[in-house]
């Protein structure tokens, strides 16, 4: 359960510490959005609320082989999640590439993340994720995100 709990913080990360000097998001609008939506998770973020207002409403989730119907249900299961303690306590982003073409925009990085909870640290994640962006009545707004776990080494 904090596995899969803890990807729901994954399929929104988009921005923060960026590890290199790597493709960067040129639209300012689109910036923002983004950065304000990864930062949400983070230990001082604003939350799942803002989700509420940055995920498109036909938002759809894929991660590991599992798809969250939906934004409602994502949404939901994220409150829960920061309700229950959880936050990102930090997160590191490779960006790989960024494609914008009018109001159309996929963002693909690579992230690292530990987690924190109520009891203390929680086991970390690192994956790929793809988002899709759309600009709808001037915001952006996400409307897909495609997550891949690293499977590690070690």
């Amino acid at each position: 359960m904090r596995g899969v709990v803890c990807l729901l913080a994954s399929a929104i990360i988009t921005l923060s510490n960026i590890a290199h000097a790597a493709p960067q998001i040129a639209d300012a609008e689109l910036r923002r959005s983004a950065e304000e939506l990864s930062a949400s998770t983070l230990v001082d973020g604003k939350g799942w609320t803002v989700a509420e207002r940055l995920l498109h409403p036909k938002y759809a989730r894929w991660a590991m082989g599992q798809i969250y119907e939906g934004r409602e249900k994502f949404v939901r299961s994220l409150e829960e999640w920061w309700n229950y303690g959880m936050r990102v306590a930090e997160r590191d982003i490779e960006m790989i590439a960024v494609d914008v073409t009018g109001d159309l925009a996929i963002v693909r990085y690579k992230t690292t993340e530990s987690f924190v909870g109520p009891d203390g640290p929680v086991e970390g994640f690192s994956g790929y994720v793809s988002n899709t962006w759309i600009k709808e009545g001037g915001q952006w707004l996400l409307l897909s995100a495609d997550i891949s776990s690293i499977t590690s080494t070690e």
